[in-house]
């Protein structure tokens, strides 16, 4: 998998709240329920992109 650049704004689309259970892949710590999290997407070679949720906080911490 390919991850695009922390610091690339097209790497979040927008800020929403996530499905339960998943899991922040900057901190490694779960997203709570109604947690306003940032929707990005990791490229792979191979398949269609994968959707991933971060917290707003962990990339504040990355800029």
């Amino acid at each position: 998998m390919t991850v695009k650049a922390e610091m690339d704004a097209s790497a979040d689309e927008y800020t929403t709240y996530a499905p339960s259970g998943e899991t922040c892949p900057m901190c490694m710590k779960p997203i709570k329920s109604l947690e306003r999290v940032r929707r990005g997407t990791l490229e792979r070679p191979s398949a269609a992109p994968v959707v991933i949720y971060r917290h707003v906080a962990c990339l504040k911490v990355a800029r």
